[in-house]
């Protein structure tokens, strides 16, 4: 990628981040990079494609750290605790550090699903593989693995939400482990 591309995509981060994204402007990023606003419209079309690409670059970041919790654990309970509590931790730490963003989260929420749809489609398909290798392993007795990984990123997405409406007094790591108790609970082997 192109320096003057990656420095406008980081700028921005840091002001979307302060001043959230309805009050920061082409102009305010253009002046923080440095260049002309022109300049910064030959590399992006408007602020939302700027914000497209802050939010891909943040969820690659955020898939590799997904990737490295799992790996570093053993049973398949545990890759999927640790997938889940990595999630919702990082969540709780974005929410904490983008918390211009979060009353307007909501506003967004459409967009950002459409912008995060290949986080969780790609998602669907790790935890379809975690439960399929728990199946392997005899410690879940689940017939359709794919109806149950939806509904634990169904399940993962209303947690990740209540995070963005009740982030005061909301525990996710808490509540995610309790969610995670119930299901294995109904999919251990016995």
């Amino acid at each position: 990628m192109d320096d003057k591309k990656q420095r406008i995509i980081e700028i921005a981060e840091q002001l979307f981040a302060q001043y959230g994204f309805l009050k920061t402007t082409m102009e305010d990023i253009a002046k923080k990079v440095h260049m002309g606003k022109s300049s910064v419209y030959y590399y992006f079309k408007s602020k939302d494609d700027i914000f497209v690409e802050v939010i891909r670059q943040d969820t690659l970041v955020f898939q590799k750290k997904l990737i490295d919790a799992v790996n570093i654990t053993s049973t398949p309970e545990d890759k999927i605790r640790a997938y889940v509590t990595t999630r919702m931790t990082h969540l709780q730490d974005l929410s904490k550090f983008y918390s211009t963003l979060t009353d307007e989260y909501l506003d967004h929420y459409l967009f950002v699903e459409e912008v995060r749809k290949d986080f969780y489609d790609n998602e669907n398909i790790v935890l379809k593989k975690l439960l399929e290798e728990g199946v392997k392993q005899n410690s879940f007795d689940v017939d359709d693995v794919v109806t149950i990984s939806r509904m634990i990123s169904i399940a993962i997405k209303g947690l990740e939400f209540s995070l963005f409406v009740e982030a005061k007094d909301y525990d996710p790591v808490k509540e995610s482990n309790e969610m995670l108790d119930l299901i294995f609970n109904g999919i251990a082997n016995r």
